[in-house]
């Protein structure tokens, strides 16, 4: 690692008589107290012993203080230190650009305060947090201000190679002599990191440099160490742990391979190898690396690339058994890069028409994950692909989408729109498109009622998007509105009564509130400022102000009706003799006779990705009243599915 600064400035501390001598010549002097924080000494009087102070941090101005009690309570600073000129009316505005342009610097300065070049975070951050008050404008919060600040600013700070970064909260940072060669101080830094993390995120650091700049570390002794380490932590990891360890030994192998290329071209056969780890694999891990691997085209076809190594002639089935995995859907990001990566590595095999004969099987099955519906619905109208999406875009697509955004409404605990409904809502030529094409007939009424019947009950649109989108259905079957219009049949009627958590139902009674309180005064407010802006026809900022006070009190609306049905359980009523609200149970799947135990909980506890399920979600409606060593079916979206009472408790027992 590179050496620590020789001879670092060092600042020391003025006395009390250099404060009563800077303040005799008309110029400020700086103290700090230990609990107000940063005091400008703006005058003395001699006679009465006293100081006038102010403390910026306390909002204090003109304090008077008794020059006794300065006598080792009070630290006077010494007017060139950082902190001080933070204050100094002649040099505070170039350390507030400073704090906004160069963090890097402002650390680096005030390192150099220190006799041996180094302190504790806590110390760091305490300072840094002066220094950026100083800079703060009135009216903003100084704590999360600071957080934010310093979120931005150590990511730049680890860049600087003139800065050590600790390792854990109350290390030291300590300033360094800059090293000459980038490749050996990262190297050295290497060798030195106190754990295989470290150790990973330094090699992917060298990976994503310069080659000119690290070449030197890029040599045959550097790859041995860096093998033998990964080999290491492949051998010491437990085989229950192995398949977390996967993604992150190919990324590190990757990595390996990227950096030491240049000196070593046979990088790739050096052991480990990219293919010894993926060996390791069985095919239901396989979903799991891929989801878990960084999402960049050449580390999805390398993955790819290696699946078709491995497996043979059944590499294109484990490459499809990967775009219908269920968890496919379940990830916030990534997803979509995987789908339209793997879909485009299998047409560059030649296998476009069995991808197209794929999906079309899996649209009849209700198989279709999302994120591969979102991938047909963004290339329906693409040249390259158009013999595998011309046949999908049909009525069944539509059920589909409406389908899948339901049944994830009903088994998810979160407020965010659905992805699939936000690509539904976002895309206004989509129904047309299903439903009436530019080059075929028109849908048949029926179909389209069944179609509207099923958005007009799903559970993923709000009351005001259910308007729009029946909106569009009607301007190709105007009699849907009719449709829309009419009492929902005995099948349709909501929940009279909800059985719910008590802190989910705390919950929904702050999102209330805060609408209430917070959100709807201010989209209000916003509404009045965009009419000053004068013709309402033309002025967008009115039109989206105005939309967000409509979405606003929808919801408002939504919330006040759920919570009137609420009634609050602790889930001690759960029977013992068959599932029911607070039963733990665990189901063996027909399908591939894996054991899952599920919690069935209130109508807002559903986490499906923990197998937390709420009580009115499709799937748990049929777990409903089924007895331990019982053998039952569910119908999901028309998927058929059987299952075996293996186990059953109640949820607030294993709680105690």
């Amino acid at each position: 690692m590179s050496n620590k600064a020789p001879n670092p400035q060092g600042v020391k501390n003025n006395s009390l008589q250099d404060a009563i001598n800077r303040v005799g010549s008309g110029q400020p002097a700086f103290c700090l107290h230990q609990a107000w924080g940063i005091g400008v000494i703006r005058g003395y009087a001699e006679a009465a012993k006293r100081f006038t102070v102010d403390f910026p941090e306390q909002g204090k101005k003109g304090h008077v203080m008794d020059a006794a009690f300065f006598l080792g309570k009070i630290e006077i600073l010494n007017p060139n230190s950082l902190v001080a000129s933070a204050y100094a009316d002649e040099s505070k505005e170039k350390v507030a650009h400073q704090v906004a342009n160069d963090p890097a610097a402002i650390v680096k300065a005030l390192l150099a305060e220190y006799p041996e070049g180094e302190c504790t975070s806590y110390a760091l951050e305490a300072n840094l947090d002066r220094i950026h008050f100083a800079s703060l404008g009135a009216g903003k919060d100084r704590a999360a201000a600071f957080k934010s600040w310093w979120t931005k600013a150590r990511a730049a700070i680890r860049k600087d190679r003139a800065i050590q970064v600790p390792e854990k909260k109350g290390g030291l940072y300590i300033l360094l002599e800059a090293p000459v060669d980038l490749g050996e101080d990262l190297f050295a830094q290497y060798e030195s990191a106190p754990n295989f993390e470290r150790k990973l995120a330094l090699l992917e650091a060298l990976a994503d440099s310069s080659t000119a700049e690290t070449r030197s570390a890029a040599t045959e002794a550097n790859l041995a160490k860096v093998s033998a380490d990964l080999a290491k932590a492949l051998a010491a990891v437990s085989p229950n742990r192995r398949r977390d360890l996967i993604p992150v030994m190919l990324g590190a192998i990757w990595n390996r391979d990227k950096f030491f290329r240049s000196a070593v071209e046979t990088v790739d056969t050096v052991s480990p190898t990219a293919s010894e780890v993926i060996a390791l694999c069985n095919e239901g891990d396989l979903a799991f690396v891929a989801l878990n691997i960084p999402h960049t085209t050449e580390k999805i076809r390398t993955l790819l690339d290696l699946v078709r190594a491995h497996h043979g002639e059944k590499w294109a089935d484990r490459a499809f058994d990967l775009l219908r995995n269920r968890d496919i859907g379940a990830t916030k990001s990534g997803s979509a890069k995987l789908v339209s990566e793997s879909i485009s590595y299998l047409c560059d095999q030649e296998l476009a028409a069995e991808v197209g004969q794929r999906f079309a099987q899996w649209l009849e099955s209700r198989e279709l994950r999302a994120p591969v519906i979102i991938w047909i619905i963004k290339n329906r109208e693409s040249k390259k692909y158009a013999d595998i999406v011309g046949r999908l875009i049909n009525p069944t697509l539509l059920a589909a989408i409406l389908g899948s955004v339901d049944t994830e409404a009903l088994e998810s605990n979160s407020t965010a729109r659905i992805p699939l409904a936000n690509e539904l809502v976002k895309d206004k030529e989509l129904i047309a498109d299903i439903l009436a094409p530019a080059n075929g007939p028109k849908v048949d009424s029926e179909t389209i009622y069944d179609l509207t019947r099923t958005m007009l009950s799903s559970q993923g649109f709000d009351q005001m998007t259910k308007k729009s989108l029946i909106a569009r259905l009607a301007k190709i079957d105007p009699n849907v509105q009719r449709l829309a219009q009419s009492k929902p049949t005995d099948n349709e009627a909501e929940e009279k009564e909800l059985f719910v958590s008590k802190h989910s139902k705390e919950e929904k009674d702050r999102e209330l509130i805060d609408i209430i309180q917070n959100k709807l005064p201010a989209v209000k407010e916003a509404i009045q400022v965009a009419k000053e802006h004068g013709d309402l026809r033309e002025n967008s900022e009115y039109k989206m102000a105005r939309q967000d006070h409509d979405t606003l009190s929808a919801r408002r609306a939504e919330l006040e009706g759920l919570l009137k049905k609420a009634r609050v359980t602790d889930f001690t009523e759960a029977r013992a003799d068959a599932i029911s609200i607070g039963s733990t149970v665990t189901l063996l799947r027909g399908a591939d006779q894996v054991e899952i135990t599920y919690d069935i909980l209130g109508v807002w506890d559903g986490k499906p990705e923990e197998n937390v399920l709420s009580y009115i979600s499709p799937l748990a409606k049929q777990f409903l009243n089924q007895k331990l060593g019982e053998t039952f079916t569910t119908n999901i979206n028309g998927k058929t599915e059987t299952w075996k009472v293996k186990a059953l408790s109640r949820w607030i027992d294993k709680r105690k």
